[in-house]
């Protein structure tokens, strides 16, 4: 009889261990080093790993049946791959999380893949340096990453300014869109500090300062576009805080695309050849006063005209116009009156006056206008009438105040509707009634929807004003516009309010008739209007008392 010894080892079995083997021990390598990047603790989950691996082997082959042993290996180096994952996601940013619903979709997605590699714009810091993507897994990469992300949505939603603001369990995040502000998810402290660092850095300030206010811009390019950014930081007792704005390009505005009414264009149309007189322009803050200040500056060729403006902030640089900035500095020298006369002595032939608080300075305006000067001055107030009474009592002279006056201009800023979107609705006859339209002759008005329908009725949100309903903003002005009759006729009055009748008479349509103008048109949407105006209100139930002295009747 020949005995025979059999196979004990079965290389197919031996082949499918070492591939599995092997195919763990990267596993192993990329928690060591993804531990490292997230500030986990590498040697506790290094040892995890490893001791997973040795006793999943050792088990493996001392269980009599292969494939349980297989399964079972599989089983203890997934827990700790899966146990490894949830300590990574606890510690990484959001975009960096494994085995989320967005990351699936970014692994089955190729496009989404392709386009997380390549970027739609560059960031160029404030010394014209262009950002390379910085290394993965470093805080330069998180702060890009988060940065990127922040300025690609602003871009995608037209939002003017991200505020970021110190909360509960993070930072606030307040976008600003066509002057709305809108409340959006919280940034959590730790993201907050990536971007925070990282911006900093873009915008050249001082990254240990933490408690100063600074002030930095930084760009981007996209494409051929150079789209800047300004930075602004400010620290409280508990957290830094940050406001990042964009920077628009309006060096292209005219008086004729600020929003004017037709009659008040056709009326300004030749404001660019006058060479003599005063141009009030008012409005409450954030109105687009200083928009239309730079407008009525662009009306005069400065080439043949020696155009000089004084500001205690330049928002634009005007192509050929001397802009001169009154600093903090400036106040221990000479005060805002005195600077302005300088400018004046040295032959400005058009000035813009962007601050008019004091009645010296009001004072040297009225003496510049006699002596053949054209100047615009900006007033803060909340409508025509009431800037025309701080200006009178600013001078304290009325036949001196209205001498060389040719107007005075008050403004709003509304939403315009989406062209894309807009709706078409029949008002409601009492909501006509309330501002005085007549309701038999008006059959429709239109209301922001922010969502459009295909052929079958169903919805999607508006690619255009992304669900908002509106895109951009226009201007509401009343203007009195002043001529010799109404000049006399001024001259005899003997209040404000008196004044306000004759003004009205003249033709005068107040800041609602020019809204309701736009609402009819369909340009903008009654509740817009109705918003704009209620934020006015607001503002002048606050300030009731300090409007009223403001406007002195007699002055």
């Amino acid at each position: 009889m020949v005995t025979e010894f059999g196979n004990y080892i079965s290389i197919v079995k031996l082949a499918i261990f070492w591939a599995v083997f092997m195919g763990t021990l990267p596993l192993l390598a990329w928690i060591h080093r993804d531990a490292k990047a997230i500030g986990a603790d590498v040697l506790r989950w290094t040892a995890a790993v490893l001791a997973c691996l040795v006793f999943g082997t050792i088990i493996w082959w001392i269980i009599p049946i292969y494939i349980l042993g297989l399964l079972f290996y599989i089983v203890a180096i997934g827990t700790v791959a899966i146990a490894y994952i949830r300590e990574h996601n606890r510690h990484a940013m959001p975009f960096d999380k494994l085995l989320t619903v967005d990351h699936i979709k970014r692994l089955l997605s190729k496009k989404a893949a392709q386009a997380e590699l390549s970027s739609e714009f560059v960031f160029v810091t404030k010394n014209n340096n262009p950002v390379p993507t910085p290394q993965p897994k470093t805080p330069d990469f998180y702060g890009y990453k988060v940065a990127y992300d922040v300025i690609s949505e602003a871009l995608r939603r037209r939002v003017a300014s991200i505020t970021f603001r110190l909360a509960a369990n993070g930072q606030t995040v307040i976008y600003e869109i066509d002057g709305l502000a809108t409340k959006e998810p919280e940034m959590p402290r730790e993201q907050m500090a990536y971007l925070l660092r990282f911006v900093k850095l873009l915008a050249d300030v001082d990254l240990n300062e933490r408690r100063k206010p600074q002030q930095g811009i930084f760009r981007i390019w996209k494409g051929k576009d150079s789209i800047e950014w300004e930075v602004k930081t400010a620290g409280s007792v508990t957290a830094e805080q940050m406001q990042i704005r964009r920077i628009f390009k309006d060096a292209g505005m005219r008086l004729s695309e600020i929003g004017l009414a037709n009659d008040q264009a056709a009326a300004l149309q030749d404001i660019g050849k006058r060479k003599q007189g005063i141009f009030i322009i008012s409005g409450p803050q954030k109105s687009g006063v200083t928009t239309t200040f730079y407008a009525f500056l662009r009306e005069h060729d400065a080439y043949i005209n020696s155009v000089q403006t004084l500001e205690t902030e330049i928002s634009e640089k005007l192509p050929s116009v001397t802009q001169e900035l009154y600093s903090l500095s400036d106040t221990a020298t000479q005060s805002y009156a005195d600077k302005l006369e300088s400018m004046i002595r040295l032959g400005a032939d058009i000035i813009g006056v962007a601050e008019c608080k004091d009645q010296q300075t009001a004072k040297v305006i009225c003496r510049a206008a006699r002596e053949g000067k054209m100047l615009y001055v900006v007033l803060k107030a909340d409508s025509a009438l009431n800037a025309l009474g701080i200006w009178l009592k600013l001078v304290g002279d009325r036949k001196a105040a209205l001498a060389d006056l040719v107007g005075v201009t008050c403004q709003r800023l509304v939403r315009k509707l989406c062209e894309n979107c807009k709706q078409a609705y029949t008002p409601n006859p009492e909501i006509l009634k309330r501002f005085n339209l007549p309701a038999d002759k008006i059959k429709a008005l239109y209301k922001a929807s922010g969502v459009i329908y295909d052929k079958k009725g169903r919805e999607s949100t508006c690619p255009q004003c992304q669900g908002t309903g509106f895109v951009g903003r226009t201007g509401l002005f009343e203007i009195i516009f002043c001529n010799d009759e109404l000049r006399q006729s001024l001259y005899r009055c003997k209040s404000l309010s008196e004044m306000g009748s004759v003004i009205r008479k003249s033709g005068f349509l107040s800041i609602q008739e020019q809204g309701l103008r736009k609402v009819l048109q369909g340009l903008t949407a009654i509740q817009e209007l109705v918003r704009v105006l209620g934020q006015t209100q607001k503002e002048q139930a606050k300030g009731t008392g300090q409007s009223r002295n403001g406007a002195a009747p007699n002055a």
